[in-house]
């Protein structure tokens, strides 16, 4: 399971704690993932296992969400 709720808002809710990422969308917000896919191999019913991800954005404005944002596994890729 993910937790992301605090990761979200410091990432999209307008830069906190004076972490600058370079600007690379002006008027607009846009969202950029470090890595697009993860291979966990072969992971045993009932183990747990961790991934993180980097969010950021790189726009000049605040980046919202309509929606709850969700983690969509894809599995036998």
């Amino acid at each position: 399971m993910l937790i992301l709720g605090g990761v979200l808002w410091a990432a999209f809710g307008g830069r906190l704690g004076g972490s600058k990422v370079p600007v690379e969308v002006t008027g607009a917000p846009r969202l950029k993932v470090d890595q697009q896919k993860v291979d966990l191999g072969n992971i045993k019913l009932g183990q747990t296992v961790e991934v993180n991800f980097q969010l950021s954005n790189v726009g000049d404005q605040p980046l919202r969400f309509t929606e709850a944002p969700f983690i969509e596994v894809a599995e036998g890729c």
